[in-house]
């Protein structure tokens, strides 16, 4: 009774929604002209001076200055400004709050805070995110609402529960009851059970987190690829203390990893590159987990997330970091943000992009990293990611160039989503 409960309850909230985003789609004119500017499209190709973007409905139909106007179209000048794909977060907890032990609060509040969530994102320009650890049933019931075009925000994607073993990463918090961000098993087969009732909620992912076995692990993922699901895999912490995690997901081939704890040496990195595996490094959340403050509340919660503890400090990881990018490996923005940061998101995910600065990465190559490359890490480069014919339209402007200041990013003039203009202004 309760999981049915779950879902409905998170379609509630939905309602007012609903009637804004039918108007606004009533009222959106089916073609938009954006007109000047300069384009940084997401591909790592140099800006590009007023070309001219010709949105159709939901994509754009053209990239040229001679585009012709028909009547009924939108033309939006972009003089002075700079116009990129929208961006992504591919490691988000809409669905709780990380608040001291997490909270647990009633189904609705979750599903109400939850959507309030994606609209924030939407705000900052984050069109797209990818949530890697939803509350029960929650998760599933905001990506049924939002694709049947009853809720706005940011266009979400879901994991549903981490998958883990008896005790692992995500059971730890209501350690007396069964998890309500994880579900447990252990052996192949009972974890292929678990992917396939996550297939079978429509997951649009599979997040597994340690310790798992190498068997435990390969079954995973050979039971989501039979289904064409990507498997994305939390990498090391407490539940990880001989340092095993990376080298057992990245031989079972894992599509992504998160976090940057330490992965197991050269020849794990090598292996990675060969793979095509991405990393959502959450640099910004380590810096944040190893801090004063944050340890000195981390330690009244559990005693193992001190840095010494973890065997792990903030400058090995941006080590880790910068040999991972040396090989090659590909990188994607993700900010292990909840909903406790819902005011602080811009923040949050501007810290992310400054600390690829710190470790070695130039403003154009974190640019991809928030577009291009997150859109690849999850199999949406046909459709997202860049600003290409054929491609949804997902376009933000900025006020300032994000080249010479990876700031303006995160407060766009104007945000793009699926061809409908559903933001502006936003102040820093």
């Amino acid at each position: 009774m309760r999981n049915f409960l779950a879902v409905i309850l998170a379609c509630l909230p939905a309602a007012g929604a609903g009637l804004a985003v039918a108007a606004q789609q009533a009222e959106s004119p089916a073609r938009i002209f954006i007109d000047g500017g300069m384009l940084i499209d997401g591909s790592g190709s140099e800006p590009e001076e007023n070309p001219g973007i010709l949105i159709e409905g939901e994509r754009i139909r053209s990239l040229s200055s001679d585009a012709a106007s028909e009547p009924g179209t939108e033309v939006i000048s972009a003089d002075g400004k700079w116009v990129l794909p929208g961006l992504f977060d591919l490691h988000v907890h809409v669905t709780f709050m990380l608040d001291g032990p997490r909270r647990l609060d009633d189904d609705i509040v979750n599903a109400i805070r939850s959507e309030r969530f994606l609209e924030r994102y939407q705000e900052i320009g984050v069109t797209t995110v990818r949530d890697v650890g939803a509350r029960e049933w929650i998760g599933y019931s905001l990506k049924r609402t939002q694709r049947a075009g009853l809720m706005g925000g940011a266009r979400y994607y879901t994991s549903g529960p981490i998958i883990t073993v008896t005790g692992g990463h995500g059971s730890e918090f209501q350690p007396l009851h069964p998890p309500l961000w994880a579900v447990e098993a252990d052996g192949p087969w009972e974890l292929r059970e678990r992917v396939r009732e996550a297939i079978k909620l429509e997951a649009d992912l599979i997040k597994v987190a340690p310790f798992l076995t190498q068997e435990e692990m390969a079954a995973v993922v050979d039971e989501a690829h039979i289904y064409h699901l990507r498997v994305t895999a939390h990498i090391g912490g407490t539940h990880d203390l001989d340092k095993q995690s990376g080298r057992i997901a990245v031989e079972a081939g894992v599509d992504s990893t998160e976090h940057m704890y330490p992965y197991g040496g050269p020849d794990v990195i090598k292996a990675m590159v060969e793979k095509g595996i991405y990393v959502i490094p959450t640099l910004g959340f380590h810096l944040r987990e190893l801090n004063d403050e944050y340890a000195a509340n981390a330690e009244k919660q559990s005693a193992g997330w001190l840095s010494e503890n973890l065997g792990h400090t903030y400058e090995t990881m941006m080590a880790q970091f910068r040999e991972m990018k040396a090989a090659g490996v590909r990188f994607a923005v993700g900010t292990d943000s909840n909903v406790k940061d819902l005011e602080t998101i811009d923040k949050l995910y501007l810290q992310e992009l400054q600390a690829f600065r710190t470790a070695g990465m130039n403003n154009g190559e974190i640019i991809q990293a928030a577009t291009l490359r997150a859109a690849e890490a999850m199999g949406l480069d046909d459709e997202l990611g860049s600003i290409t014919a054929g491609k949804r339209a997902d376009l933000i402007l900025l006020s300032a160039d994000p080249l010479q200041d990876i700031s303006a990013l995160v407060y766009p003039e104007l945000v793009i989503q699926d061809g409908k203009v559903v933001c502006c202004g936003q102040r820093r």
